[in-house]
């Protein structure tokens, strides 16, 4: 067990408590029971609460109904659903602290509907009518009122895997009424697809979240005006700034926009680094320089939100990232609330150095070594909080990205990777955040490996599991062959998310609509609910990632909701699904984890990856409860001799692990084992 986990996992809370979206709500839902014999009540544990003396009271229509200390979530009766609920959050003296209601739930179940207001056909020059669906979403508190809006990105029917022109990008926000805030047309030459990023937090701090993200020649706010800001003020928005397949010529137009959150209007639009260099041979697969495929790669815009130093401070600037497979660049922007500032640029245009030939479809964010600041994890190389190179591993691209704490005997955080080249050492890697070391290298195929995922699901093995396309098996985090993971009901996969969604702290695997949870008495997948089945069905984006729109810890307790989106007869609705198993354990909100923060800020980009925490649920638990019980004396064989063998993760001594969860076995130490049904 790692000895600092604590003061990590403190640290770690800190930096997004003072940021994260919804600080000052408690998320407080209520809904019925999948059976809807009963209602769900399920709310949020901040990670400034104290973890054994807040007292979480409910009330139902001015009835206490439920004072808990242990745990945030409960089920009423029937007879509460057309009742106010009511949560108070007492401090250990039995202050009230914080107070939130919640509306009757009625009939409400536990998927909730989003009507969506379409925004209507699009024609293109050559007469091609273009459809839209909806597609990535993120979430962030734009409004300032406590509660989690819905970012959504409109998909035009063009939309494709090559560069070609497309309908025009379209965002969409909207609260979890219904009500839509703003509408952004990003007009005919901004290129619509998983290339978009667009990212939502509170860049200057004022407690509302701003909209960054790519726009040029013909994008509109909110309000329906061209931009007008900075290099768009002398713009002529007639004129297209893309050849016929969809190419950036020289001359076109490429900004970076700052949006208000709360109204979608303007607030600044600088110059967008690096401008496509036509001549450059970004695209190093194809070889060509015209045609439909030339410039797919050096038009491929991902970003992401990122704490970085600005006058030795922590603040969240937005990072842009141009060009995969060989020229590949890195900018950091900082609004302050007035202007929209480079911080620094980063520039890796040789072979063999920096990150140049390390990009990934995807990225992630964390304070890999540290230092109080975040890097950006770009695919197989990190680039450090100053812009610099911290390391590249030479593993050149891949599709998914992960990061998160997966080997409890490795100080920091991990890297899990899967690679594309066929010339690269290993098909997936284990690799030390610090450092680039890697840890665990699997497999040499020679081939695209494609699809790979990281999950604690197996609570017989310390540390996450690991499953990926050129391997058969669920391995453990140290390479060591468990099971095939393709059994059970997964039969065939896409090998896409993980969800914490069924009580305990083991993850469940989250694919096509569906979530299964790993048997590892059988070793295989048990299905836990088909998604699909419910309201008007649940549509996967992205064509083979079957992904969802959003994975996020949206409202209730520590579990996350599942977004979808779904279509009834000519009506569109985002449907948010929760779970409404009760669970015994009770972790703080998962925004309130910084590294969980920026992913929920990053998803949407390029081919979707899901979001992880910082730390171990297990280990936090652990370490959590045996340094407040006397479960760190049992060291010695003359105490284990007349102590409690067994303990649950709430420190609490029990006779026999007898029902399904986890429990903390005192013998020279202790481990956590699992008792499967």
């Amino acid at each position: 067990m790692k000895s600092k986990i604590i003061l990590l996992t403190i640290a770690c809370c800190l930096l997004s408590v003072l940021s994260a979206s919804g600080q000052n709500s408690r998320g407080l839902w209520a809904c019925k029971t999948v059976d809807e014999k009963n209602v769900f009540v399920s709310w949020r544990m901040r990670s400034t609460d104290d973890p054994f003396n807040t007292t979480y009271n409910l009330y139902a229509n001015n009835r206490l109904r439920k004072s808990l200390k242990d745990r945030t979530n409960t089920v009423l009766n029937a007879g509460v659903s057309s009742q106010t609920i009511r949560l108070e959050v007492l401090d250990a003296e039995g202050n009230v602290i914080e107070t939130q209601e919640c509306q009757p739930c009625g009939d409400r179940k536990f998927f909730h509907h989003i009507k969506l207001e379409y925004p209507g056909n699009y024609k293109m020059n050559d007469g091609t009518v273009v459809t839209y669906t909806p597609n990535d979403c993120s979430a962030y508190d734009m409004d300032g009122d406590g509660e989690q809006e819905i970012i959504m990105k409109w998909e035009p029917s063009n939309a494709g895997s090559t560069c070609t022109a497309t309908g025009p990008q379209i965002l969409d926000c909207y609260k979890l009424d219904g009500t839509r805030l703003w509408r952004i047309d990003f007009g005919p030459n901004v290129l619509a697809g998983c290339r978009f990023t667009f990212l939502c937090y509170d860049f200057d701090g004022d407690g509302k979240g701003e909209l960054i993200c790519k726009t040029a020649q013909g994008s509109k706010d909110a309000t329906g005006e061209f931009l007008h800001m900075g290099p768009a003020s002398k713009a002529d928005h007639t004129k297209s700034s893309i050849n016929s397949a969809g190419v950036i010529t020289n001359g076109g137009k490429e900004w970076l926009t700052c949006f208000d959150g709360v109204t979608g209007e303007e607030l600044a639009t600088t110059l967008y680094w690096p401008t496509f260099d036509i001549q450059s041979n970004w695209d190093d697969r194809s070889g060509k320089t015209d045609g439909a495929n030339y410039g797919h790669r050096g038009n491929w815009f991902k970003g992401c939100v990122a704490f970085l130093d600005v006058d030795g401070q922590p603040t969240p600037c937005a990072v842009t990232v141009r060009g995969i497979y060989t020229y590949s660049y890195a900018a950091a922007y900082k609004w302050d609330g007035t202007n929209l500032k480079v911080l620094w640029k980063h520039t890796s245009d040789k072979s063999g150095r920096g990150i140049y030939g390390q990009g990934a479809h995807s990225l992630t964010v964390g304070d890999m070594d540290g230092d109080g600041f975040d890097e950006v994890m770009v695919g197989s190389a990190a680039i450090d909080h100053d812009g610099s190179l911290l390391w590249r591993t030479g593993l050149g691209h891949g599709d998914a990205t992960h990061l998160g704490d997966f080997d409890p005997d490795n100080e920091g955080m991990e890297v899990f990777i899967i690679t594309e080249d066929g010339s690269a050492k290993y098909d997936a890697a284990l690799i030390d955040a610090k450092t680039g070391s890697i840890l665990v290298g699997k497999s040499q195929t020679g081939g695209d490996t494609a699809r790979g995922l990281a999950l604690d699901c197996d609570g017989n093995y310390d540390g996450a599991e690991f499953m990926e396309w050129s391997e058969a098996n669920l391995m453990t985090c140290k390479g060591e062959a468990i099971a095939p993971w393709h059994v059970g009901t997964i039969q065939s996969s896409s090998i896409n998310y993980a969800i914490y969604w069924d009580g305990d702290l083991l993850r469940e695997y989250h694919d096509r609509s569906h979530i299964d949870k790993w048997n590892a008495s059988t070793k295989s997948w048990d299905r836990t609910c088909t998604l699909y089945n419910y309201g008007y069905g649940a549509n996967s984006n992205n064509s083979t990632k079957y992904n969802c729109c959003l994975q996020c810890d949206l409202f209730g307790d520590w579990r996350e909701e599942a977004v979808y989106w779904a279509q009834n007869g000519d009506n569109y609705y985002l449907t948010i699904f929760t779970t409404t198993t009760e669970s015994k354990y009770k972790l703080p909100w998962l925004r309130d984890d910084h590294v969980y923060d920026m992913a929920i800020a990053w998803q949407n980009c390029g081919y979707n990856q899901p979001p992880h925490l910082g730390y171990s649920p297990i280990e936090y638990y652990v370490k959590l409860h045996e340094e407040s019980t006397d479960i760190l004396a049992l060291k010695g064989d003359d105490d284990l001799e007349s102590a409690p063998r067994w303990y649950d993760l709430m420190g609490r001594p029990v006779s026999s692990p007898k029902h399904p969860g986890l429990y903390i076995e005192c013998r020279k130490g202790y481990k956590i084992m699992k008792r499967e049904k």
